[in-house]
């Protein structure tokens, strides 16, 4: 069975609607088939987080998420990078093959050294502990966007030097299994959802927050009585989103035809939320007073992550050393 693999840096207080459907939704769905790893990437947000309170805080509220939104019945692998005893190791051994001219060039680097000219050794080397992740675990594909190939393309030349400079064949080369491009996802400012435009919609806002947010979604100044373009419209772009095919057609039709508000189709966007992540919403509320259920799988996945990463190290020592 081929291996999918993931992560999200708890760099964050919370996922919205865009995290969901641009990065989860298609792990969902990519692992249905596949044998599928999560992982809380907690070194990499050593990059700009360096406060051990909001880290702890942030991967409580990330793994609580990943729970939540996790089937009931899912055998997708939950681990944190920080639990495997030799990914460090992996990472130093990996970054011997990895030539300096190929970290230099590094969207990841470029784009830090064009906003900070005080630029950590974290973020240099960021591509290396990647590649670590990804083959570490033998990985086949990792779901990206187009314009994260860069990812794997780092992973699989640095997989390529070791082989080449040991003689060996003990790394796979790992694929980017690319996510067709979603529709950008407007915040309520209209604006791309993003936290850094303070314009997202979290999934697990308590209701009265989600209500105001989406209540707050900027719109047009047509009357209550004038019809509407659906499709020119924030509201209605999220509501595509969450509605089937027929739901969003009887939704259009109220637009075209008048007497229906811009703020009528935030509550029908705010029932469609809600009904959306209900079971998420859910289990995501009882893990508030009853972690166990967490402790146990992630106990079960840092073992599992840890089995697996300790075997890769003990194949590249016998290769290195001996």
């Amino acid at each position: 069975m081929k291996k999918v693999l993931t992560w999200i840096k708890p760099t964050w207080n919370g996922m919205h609607i865009w995290n969901y459907f641009w990065a989860f939704k298609p792990f969902l769905d990519l692992a249905k088939w596949k044998k599928a790893y999560i992982f809380i990437a907690d070194y990499h947000s050593l990059t700009s987080v360096h406060d051990k309170e909001i880290m702890e805080r942030n991967k409580l509220r990330l793994l609580k998420e990943y729970f939540a939104l996790l089937p009931s019945d899912s055998e997708i692998v939950v681990y944190e990078q920080s639990k495997i005893k030799h990914i460090n190791d992996i990472t130093w051994i990996l970054s011997s093959v990895t030539p300096y001219s190929l970290m230099l060039r590094a969207h990841s680097f470029k784009d830090s050294q064009n906003k900070n000219s005080d630029i950590n050794m974290a973020v240099f080397n960021y591509p290396i502990l990647m590649a670590a992740d990804i083959l570490t675990y033998d990985t086949d594909l990792v779901p990206v966007w187009k314009d994260q190939t860069q990812h794997l393309e780092f992973a699989r030349d640095i997989a390529e030097n070791f082989n080449k400079t040991y003689k060996t064949e003990l790394f796979k080369l790992p694929l980017a299994h690319i996510e067709k491009e979603l529709a950008t996802i407007p915040g309520t400012d209209g604006q791309k959802m993003s936290k850094s435009y303070d314009n997202f919609i979290g999934i697990f806002d308590d209701e009265k927050t989600l209500k105001k947010k989406v209540m707050s979604i900027v719109t047009w100044s047509e009357t209550l009585e004038e019809p509407k373009n659906p499709e020119n419209c924030n509201v209605f772009a999220l509501i595509k989103l969450f509605a089937t095919n027929d739901e969003q057609n009887i939704i259009a039709a109220k637009y075209k035809a008048g007497n229906y508000g811009y703020g009528h189709a935030k509550l029908e966007l705010l029932d469609l939320i809600l009904e959306y992540f209900k079971e998420a919403r859910t289990r995501f509320a009882s893990f508030e007073n009853d972690m166990s259920y967490i402790e146990k799988k992630l106990e079960a996945g840092n073992k599992e992550a840890n089995d697996m990463a300790n075997k890769k190290y003990n194949e590249m020592m016998k290769i290195v050393w001996l």
